[in-house]
C-alpha cells in the first residue's frame, strides 16, 4: 500500500512535467471540456518501462473535471485509500493540454487526444514509488477517460 499511497500524490502533479508544446492539431477546449470518468490511471517506469501500475485496474476510481472557465478538478480514490483531491487551472494548445496544479508553480503537460467519447492524456513527467522504499521513481503519467 505504501507505494500506491506515495503514487497518489505523484497523481496529483508531484513531478515537474517540462514537455515543449507543440503546433499539433488537436481537439477544441470546448470538445474537452466537462467531466470525465477514468479507466486507467496509469505510471509508465521511465528506468523500466515494464514496471507499471495501473491504480483504475487495482480497484480505484478517479474523475476529471475541466471546466470551461480553465479550472480543473481530479478526484482520485485508490482501492482502500482516502480520496485525494487536486485543484488548478488547465490550457489547451493543439494536442498539449497543461495542468497547473494551485499547490505548486509546476506545469504537467499530456499529450491530449480525442476519439469519440474517449479522452486520452499521455506521458506527463511524474514520479511513482515502484519498490514501495518511500522513494519516488521517474515516472511517466497516461490517463483514459471517459464520458
Amino acid at each position: 500500500m505504501g507505494a500506491k499511497r506515495s503514487g497518489l500524490s505523484l497523481l496529483l502533479f508531484m513531478g515537474a512535467a517540462l514537455a515543449c508544446g507543440d503546433d499539433g492539431v488537436g481537439p477544441s477546449a470546448d470538445e474537452i471540456a466537462g467531466t470525465w470518468t477514468a479507466t486507467k490511471v496509469e505510471y509508465v517506469s521511465v528506468s523500466q518501462p515494464v514496471r507499471t501500475v495501473d491504480l483504475i485496474a487495482e480497484g480505484g476510481t478517479a474523475t476529471l473535471v475541466l471546466n470551461a472557465a480553465g479550472t480543473y478538478v481530479f478526484t482520485l480514490t485508490p482501492n482502500a485509500e482516502p480520496t485525494v483531491v487536486d485543484t488548478g487551472e488547465w490550457q489547451l494548445d493543439g494536442d498539449i493540454i497543461t495542468l497547473m496544479p494551485n499547490w505548486t508553480s509546476f506545469e504537467f503537460q499530456f499529450d491530449v487526444a480525442l476519439s469519440g467519447n474517449t479522452l486520452t492524456l499521455s506521458g506527463a513527467d511524474s514520479e511513482y514509488d515502484f519498490d514501495g522504499d518511500h522513494q519516488p521513481d521517474d515516472a511517466k503519467l497516461n490517463l483514459v477517460l471517459v464520458r
